[in-house]
């Protein structure tokens, strides 16, 4: 039964996914230009008429720029509540293939008191929950430049105090790390040949367990956020004969 749902998993992607939003097909100038040169082994000068192409290839850089909200286990909710964030990313692509990092800072007050190393951290704390996020991700692309892309991930979560002069005191917050998974969706719009400008959205689990940082959290959040992302392919100018 299970082979045969992948078989038709993978006859269904063949009839929906197309190729990607970029052209891999050279495109050439319409302008004819005329070529000299000189082979020095011979010591002959070929002339010859040509054109100016551009090929894309398979390296891409993605920049991102979004909004987070996360929703939190009721336990840590109780601390963090279910706040809101930034989002940064930067990521490599080749072919259909994605790595990269988001880093998604944020700074809330506490729900309420935890002690860290027999430290109180006060409500009026300001705190930094910050994670940084390293995905693998692949590319389903279909027609209309859109794509959806799941990806699994690494989530570290760290936390700082950023007002401790005025408490007074001094936090030592573990840091903590999970596994997480989710999916992309993208709306590319051209800019110009091999570049593209992204509207997206994201939503993902992270598997984080809180309770290695106080044993009062629990486990897991989910994300969802949306934003705006450039992505930009390399490419290779050259000059090709004609007849």
């Amino acid at each position: 039964m299970r082979s045969v749902l992948v078989l038709f998993l993978l006859s269904l992607s063949s009839k929906l996914v197309f190729a990607q939003y970029y052209d891999h097909n050279k495109i050439c100038s319409t302008d004819t230009i005329q070529v000299d040169t000189y082979n020095h082994k011979v010591d002959v000068h070929f002339k010859y008429k040509a054109v100016e192409c551009t090929q894309v290839s398979k390296f891409a850089i993605r920049i991102d720029l979004g909004y987070n909200l996360y929703s939190y286990n009721e336990k840590t909710k109780q601390w963090l509540g279910n706040h809101q964030g930034a989002l940064f990313g930067l990521s490599f692509a080749y072919g259909n293939w994605g790595f990269g990092a988001r880093f998604k800072p944020a700074t809330i007050n506490p729900m309420k008191e935890l002690v860290f190393d027999d430290v109180y951290l006060e409500k009026n704390a300001k705190l930094n929950p910050i994670k940084i996020e390293y995905d693998l991700n692949y590319s389903f692309n279909f027609k209309y430049n859109v794509s959806f892309e799941p990806y699994i991930a690494l989530t570290s979560n760290s936390f700082y105090v950023i007002n401790e002069d005025e408490l007074n005191q001094q936090y030592n917050i573990s840091k903590v790390q999970g596994l997480a998974g989710g999916i992309t969706i993208n709306k590319y719009f051209r800019v110009v040949n091999f570049e593209y400008l992204s509207l997206f959205a994201k939503c993902g689990y992270s598997a984080t367990n809180f309770n290695k940082v106080n044993a009062e959290l629990g486990r897991g959040f989910a994300d969802i956020s949306f934003g705006i992302a450039y992505k930009g392919y390399s490419n290779r100018k050259f000059i090709q004969p004609i007849d």
